[in-house]
This record gives C-alpha cells, sequence and structure tokens, in this order.
C-alpha cells in the first residue's frame, strides 16, 4: 500500500514537472495542496483518501472505541492500528510497536496520539485555551542529517530585532530540502558553537521547523574557526546596533528599510487588518516604486497607480 501511495506522488511529479509546475516534495503537502485547489474536477483527480477519527452528536457512542466501531459500520474507513491501552506502560509499549510499523504503513506519520476513552471523562478533563487536556501527541525522534554552514546572515525584523540565519549547504530532511535555519540570537549561535564552515546536525523539530541540534566539533579543522558575532551597524541601513537583554535591536526605527517593509506586512496580515492581496511581494513593489512609505499611505493609493506596476491590471489594481 505505501508502494502505491509513494507511485502515486510520482505520477503526480511527473504530471507537474510536464506542465512546468513545482513538484510536491511528500503526500501531505500533496494533500494539502490538492484540498486548496478551486477546481474540484482537479482534486477528485488526485487521489485522495479519508480516515474518519472523531465524530461530533448528541447521543451516540459513548466513548472513543465506540465512535470508530460506528464510523466503521458507516462505511467510513478508519485505521486498523487503533487500539485501547491501560497506562503509561501500555502507552510506551504502543508507541514503540508503532515506532517499529510506522515505515510499513500505507500513510506518513510523525507520532501517535492517545486519547482518553470515555467521554464523560474527557468533559471532566476539559479544555485549555488552545487545545483539548484529553488528548496528547507523542513525536517520534526526527530525522538528523548533516551538512555544512556556508554563511551566517543577519535579518532585520519588523521591531528592529536583529536574527542570525545560518545558510546551509542544502540537505535533504525529513521529507524536504533544507538549506536556511534561523539561530535566533546570539546566545543560541554561542550554545550551539556554530561558526561558519563547520558541519552541523541539522532536523526538523516535529517534522516541521528545521533547526540546528548541534556542530560536530570533531570535523572542525585543527586551525579552528573565528567565532561569529553579531555586527555593530545595522546590514540593511547601518544604524547603531544595541543588545536588549538577548536581543539586539537596529535603533533606524522605520529610516531602517526592513523595518519599514515588515512593520507594513505585518499591518497587513490576517492576524491585524487582514488585507487580501496584500503580501510582501506587492508590498516591495509600492515601495520601490515610491507609491508608499508609511502604513497611512496604503490608504491614498489610487488604482491607476498600482496598475501600472508590473503583474498587476486594471482588476488587481481595483481589487
Amino acid at each position: 500500500l505505501r508502494a502505491a501511495l509513494l507511485r502515486d506522488l510520482a505520477e503526480l511529479n511527473a504530471e507537474a514537472e510536464a506542465n512546468g509546475q513545482k513538484k510536491l516534495v511528500n503526500t501531505r503537502n500533496a494533500a494539502a495542496g490538492s484540498l486548496r485547489q478551486l477546481d474540484p474536477r482537479i482534486t477528485a483527480k488526485r487521489g485522495l483518501s479519508f480516515m474518519a477519527y472523531n465524530l461530533i452528536m448528541d447521543g451516540g457512542p459513548t466513548d472513543q472505541e465506540g465512535v470508530l466501531a460506528w464510523l466503521k459500520g458507516q462505511g467510513f474507513k478508519v485505521s486498523d492500528e487503533v487500539e485501547v491501552v491501560k497506562g503509561i506502560s501500555g502507552i510506551q509499549a504502543s508507541f514503540e510497536r508503532m515506532e517499529k510499523i510506522r515505515p510499513n504503513l500505507e500513510f506518513d506519520i510523525d507520532g501517535t496520539v492517545y486519547k482518553v476513552l470515555k467521554h464523560e471523562h474527557q468533559q471532566v478533563l476539559g479544555f485549555s485555551n488552545r487545545v483539548p487536556r484529553f488528548y496528547i501527541a507523542y513525536k517520534f525522534a526526527a530525522e538528523e542529517k548533516s551538512t555544512g554552514v556556508l554563511g551566517i546572515d543577519v535579518q532585520v525584523g519588523r521591531t528592529g530585532a536583529l536574527t542570525p540565519v545560518s545558510r546551509l549547504d542544502p540537505v535533504f530532511v525529513g521529507g524536504v530540502t533544507v538549506s536556511n535555519v534561523t539561530l535566533h540570537n546570539l546566545d543560541q549561535v554561542r550554545l550551539k558553537d556554530v561558526r561558519v564552515g563547520d558541519t552541523v546536525i541539522v532536523r526538523r523539530a516535529g517534522d516541521v521547523i528545521p533547526e540546528i541540534v548541534g556542530t560536530l566539533k570533531e570535523m572542525r579543522p585543527a586551525e579552528g574557526l573565528p567565532e561569529w558575532d553579531m555586527p555593530y551597524h545595522c546590514p540593511t541601513c547601518g544604524s547603531a546596533v544595541i543588545k536588549v537583554n538577548a536581543t539586539h535591536i537596529c535603533t533606524g526605527g522605520v529610516s531602517c528599510p526592513d523595518q519599514q517593509l515588515y512593520r507594513i506586512v505585518h499591518f497587513a496580515s490576517r492576524g491585524c487588518m487582514d488585507i487580501d492581496g496584500l503580501g510582501e511581494s506587492t508590498v516591495v513593489q509600492l515601495i520601490g516604486a515610491g507609491l508608499i512609505q508609511t502604513i497611512s499611505d496604503l490608504y491614498a493609493l489610487q488604482p491607476e497607480q498600482i496598475a501600472n506596476l508590473e503583474g498587476m491590471g486594471k482588476r488587481s489594481a481595483k481589487k
């Protein structure tokens, strides 16, 4: 079954390549991309399958085992690997079993979820402000690979915070190719002792976020490598950099092009004003054309100004 799944992905990528489209690196991305298609006919051709795992209804089964049995009786596909276990020892044994059979499953997983069996007990445990208290996820150890550090650059955020980012010799790990990994701040660079020219271990935390686990110091040249340090001046605007607690900050404020850019991008983002279509690339275009400098300038834009930008037209401008 797994071979068939990977074959479906290979066929999908072959079709994408033939049409000059970007290939997908794993089945999770393929599934998510298929569901986002605006044309349902395209989604229907993707060979998607669904396993039911929960049910929201009044009455009916009183525990999770009953829910899955009911779903299966209604014709839904349910995972064959579901089991009821007791106590920490049962959870541990189940986790170890799943880790062993993981390579042979017909789908990709990055861990297992354990759930309190009875609904009445789930209601007693309730929810935190983000997640249910009656579920817990146990993750498998992330895949790790070694690669070289080609350089360490500095990114300037909307608040002026400077973030070191390691540029890596591209390495395929956890289903994606990783070439950039953030090091957060100078303290993290020192803690992991990352230097340009080092060989480091990379993984994707939770199979999602790339991170450097540590440095293979035994592979460092005998003559050693110099420690990396934060710049004294902003790499974007040249303003002085000051340190506040563990964070290095550019003092340029809105005169710093990066701060200017990311403040406007943040303002337009979904969590703020949610301005549809105003992503980073569009903001870069507007700033480059001299149409905006501050957030308030967005509200003085005219459609005819935007229509003259590359890749834009009257419809985009009106929107």
